[in-house]
């Protein structure tokens, strides 16, 4: 089934409680009906520019919404009719090269062009601010991902696992010998730009606004990875509820190959662990067979892939 009805366009910085609650519900009422996960991404208060408008959200206002009673409603602030959200997409960019855009579409609103022009209202945003090229997020499952990937002119980039340690697996982990994670503070900022833009290949003032706005969220951490002979690399933790992901595990090139990459993942292990953690995530890439090889060594298991197509361009 789908309904025609008249469409609104809003954009924001940033959720509201209650638009957050109307997101969250869309985002459930999508994978209920796709079994698919639209790979929303709601950190974008780490995005490289903090007032990039970096949501969209589509709005249905019917006169009569018994017949809708299943969509995720909100009230108008002009008004006390409820309105549907039947479309959000958002953007997350903590660099200013490169953002990723993610975006779901109520079933019975599709067809319609809604999804088209969430996109692209994101899609050009980003080029007029300078970016270089801009990514659609979706599961690699998701059959309809590589069809509108097409009608939109992207090409696929990459893949990346999300993959999920059972937690049976922490009570062999052994702290690794003579290496410490460090928690990123103020007086820390420039070190870890410095050392990110090594690790990463990122520019030095992303990495150091990325790591200003971990240190603002209560939920991330930031760690500098320390052995005997100075700072051999970084991860990050993020915290929902009582599960965990792990982010951003890299280390200097110069020392790569040394088991480096396996000790600083021990390290987060132990920390979680001691912890008292539920899940814990991680994404990678599906091209990296080394750091396959690594999470899978620990009994890290993959759970989803999620694909990134690529349209490249000023717009």
């Amino acid at each position: 089934m789908t309904v025609c009805l008249p469409i609104r366009f809003e954009e924001s910085v940033s959720l509201s409680p209650d638009e957050r609650l109307a997101v969250e519900k869309l985002i459930a009422e999508c994978k209920s009906i796709d079994r698919f996960d639209p790979c929303m991404e709601f950190d974008t208060h780490l995005n490289a520019d903090r007032d990039m408008p970096s949501w969209r959200l589509a709005w249905a206002e019917p006169s009569d919404t018994g017949s809708c009673s299943t969509l995720a409603q909100t009230t108008n602030a002009a008004g006390p009719h409820p309105r549907i959200l039947v479309g959000a997409a958002c953007v997350f960019a903590p660099g200013r090269s490169e953002g990723e855009i993610s975006a779901c579409v109520s079933p019975v609103f599709r067809h319609q062009g809604i999804f088209r022009e969430l996109y692209r209202s994101l899609a050009d945003m980003l080029f007029r601010s300078g970016a270089e090229s801009v990514m659609l997020v979706c599961e690699g499952a998701a059959p309809s991902g590589a069809a509108i990937a097409a009608r939109l002119g992207a090409v696929l980039d990459h893949g990346e696992y999300l993959m999920s340690l059972p937690s049976a697996r922490l009570a062999s982990l052994q702290a690794p010998h003579g290496l410490r994670l460090v928690p990123v503070s103020m007086t820390d900022l420039d070190e870890f730009a410095s050392l990110s833009a090594e690790v990463f290949s990122d520019r030095r003032d992303d990495a150091r606004e990325f790591a200003l706005a971990i240190l603002s969220d209560p939920e991330r951490e930031q760690f500098i990875a320390r052995a005997a002979e100075g700072a051999v690399g970084l991860v990050a933790l993020a915290k929902d509820n009582q599960a965990y992901m792990l982010h951003g595990l890299g280390v200097v090139p110069d020392l790569r190959g040394q088991g480096l990459g396996g000790a600083i993942l021990d390290a987060a292990l132990v920390v979680l662990r001691n912890r008292g953690s539920g899940t814990i995530s991680l994404e990678v890439d599906v091209d990296n067979p080394s750091a396959l090889a690594l999470y899978r060594s620990r009994g890290f298991i993959v759970e989803s892939r999620a694909d990134y197509w690529r349209l490249s361009g000023a717009r």
